[in-house]
């Protein structure tokens, strides 16, 4: 009857820490992210303000334009809070003794530090699946903001991630589903040649348009010419030459840039490249990391665990914020040159979208492991 009662107060004893940990994790969690995020903001809005200001944006639209690029800054600003605040909460609670309580208690550190991994890889799958669709899509609409209702520029001068809108001459605009300035193709065109009276003359749809020799190429598409009765013939072409005054520096810097596409926008564009025979791998590798960068969190709080329990009387903000700083810069420095490596084909795409991630992970469990109970 002892036993059963023993057993009873453990398991209450051990909720009751579990809460306890998690609600103050929480805490200075959240007061690490919101002190991040206005750091952030407040250094990129005095750095923009200035040029908002010039160019006479409406208060509403800088609001709005600040507000959607929130979402990428907490992604952004997440690994170094969720390592800050594990640190500062497992060293405070070395700090005052209450690891030397629980330990004394007969409870596991790993029970006691659990309530912290679950949370982070619970976050690391949230902003995976932000990264996947919410985050770049409000990436693209904060550029919208910016382009056409703060600098008010029309909408054929203006392109997004996925489309194009130019235009070619007097009467002639281009809609580009993709523009590929490495190879020097154009996927997904539409062309509309207007009359003087804007009247439509002739449509012209091709699968891609290449640079080739000094001349424009149209692939696989189709020739519709209106007459002024309204009219209409049609011709498909397997290639035909495109009269187009552009050059392909004119789309130097018109790339679409990964970071702001969706995962499904990147997949389709890989694909297409892929399918005309090109080499995607340096498109594969921010395709990967689109998934696997979000873990950094999880990896983060794996290594801090360790470091945050090493017993010191001389621990505190400083010193955390010191700790995770150095980790959060030998971890980009590494990530970054992994990317370079694989955008450059040295090693494959999913190695180098994933190998920060696998070193880091692979230290963190070691440290973690080799935890004195």
């Amino acid at each position: 009857m002892v036993s059963i009662w023993g057993s009873i107060a453990d398991k209450r004893a051990m909720s009751i820490l579990v809460k306890y940990v998690l609600r103050e994790y929480l805490k200075i969690l959240a007061l690490c992210l919101a002190m991040l995020l206005l750091v952030y903001l407040a250094i990129d809005f005095f750095g923009k303000i200035g040029r908002l200001v010039q160019e006479n944006a409406p208060f509403s639209m800088i609001i709005l334009y600040f507000g959607l690029k929130i979402p990428k800054i907490i992604f952004d600003v997440t690994p170094v809070g969720i390592l800050i605040a594990a640190l500062i909460v497992l060293g405070l609670q070395s700090r005052h003794n209450e690891i030397v309580a629980i330990k004394s208690n007969g409870i596991s550190l790993f029970y006691a530090t659990s309530p912290i991994l679950i949370l982070a890889f619970s976050l690391s799958l949230i902003l995976s699946a932000g990264n996947l669709s919410l985050i770049p899509l409000t990436q693209q609409k904060a550029d919208f903001v910016r382009a056409v209702k703060i600098r008010k520029i029309e909408e054929q001068s203006y392109y997004g991630q996925s489309w194009l809108w130019l235009r070619d001459g007097r009467n002639v605009f281009l809609n580009i589903g993709f523009a590929d300035s490495i190879h020097n193709v154009l996927h997904d065109v539409a062309l509309y040649k207007l009359r003087d009276d804007f009247t439509l003359e002739e449509n012209i749809e091709a699968k891609r348009i290449q640079y080739e020799n000094g001349v424009w190429m149209m692939y696989e598409g189709t020739i519709r010419r209106f007459s002024m009765d309204g009219a209409m013939t049609e011709k498909t072409f397997e290639k035909e030459p495109a009269e187009l005054q552009r050059k392909p520096a004119d789309f130097k810097g018109m790339d679409v840039d990964t970071e702001k596409m969706k995962f499904t926008e990147l997949r389709k564009y890989i694909n297409r490249l892929d399918k005309d025979g090109y080499d995607v791998d340096r498109f594969r590798v921010d395709l990967y990391s689109k998934i696997s960068l979000p873990f950094v969190n999880f990896v983060m709080t794996l290594i801090a665990i360790p470091f945050g329990l090493v017993p010191t009387r001389s621990r505190g903000i400083a010193r955390g914020v010191g700790v995770s700083l150095f980790i959060g810069s030998c971890y980009w420095i590494i990530h970054s040159i992994a990317l370079s490596m694989g955008h450059a084909g040295l090693i494959p795409p999913l190695l180098a979208s994933g190998f920060a991630n696998l070193l880091f992970l692979s230290v963190g469990l070691y440290l973690y492991l080799g935890i004195r109970q």
